[in-house]
C-alpha cells in the first residue's frame, strides 16, 4: 500500500485491478485475443440488432398498409421479372 497521503484513498482492491489491467496490456497475445473477441462480438450484435429493426419496420408496414411509393416500385420490378420469363 502506498505511503504517499495523496495516495490515501487507494484501496488493495484498487492496486489488484490495476495489476491485472496492466499484466493484460503487456502480453501482446492476450490483449490481441481480448479485442478481437471483443470486436467480434460488437459486430455480431451490431448485425443482429440491425437485422431485427429491418424485420420490425417490415412487419410494421405490412400491418400499416405499406409503403406506397417503395411499394410500387417492388411491383413493377416484379412485373418486370415476369414477363421476361
Amino acid at each position: 500500500m502506498p505511503k504517499d497521503p495523496k495516495y490515501k484513498n487507494i484501496t488493495e482492491q484498487d492496486l489488484i485491478s490495476l495489476d491485472g489491467i496492466l499484466e493484460t496490456l503487456k502480453n501482446k497475445k492476450k490483449l490481441f485475443w481480448l479485442n478481437f473477441k471483443a470486436g467480434f462480438v460488437r459486430g455480431f450484435a451490431g448485425i443482429l440488432g440491425a437485422a431485427l429493426a429491418v424485420i420490425l419496420i417490415g412487419v410494421l408496414a405490412t400491418y400499416l398498409g405499406g409503403i406506397p411509393m417503395i411499394g410500387d416500385f417492388i411491383k413493377q420490378i416484379s412485373d418486370a421479372v415476369k414477363s421476361t420469363n
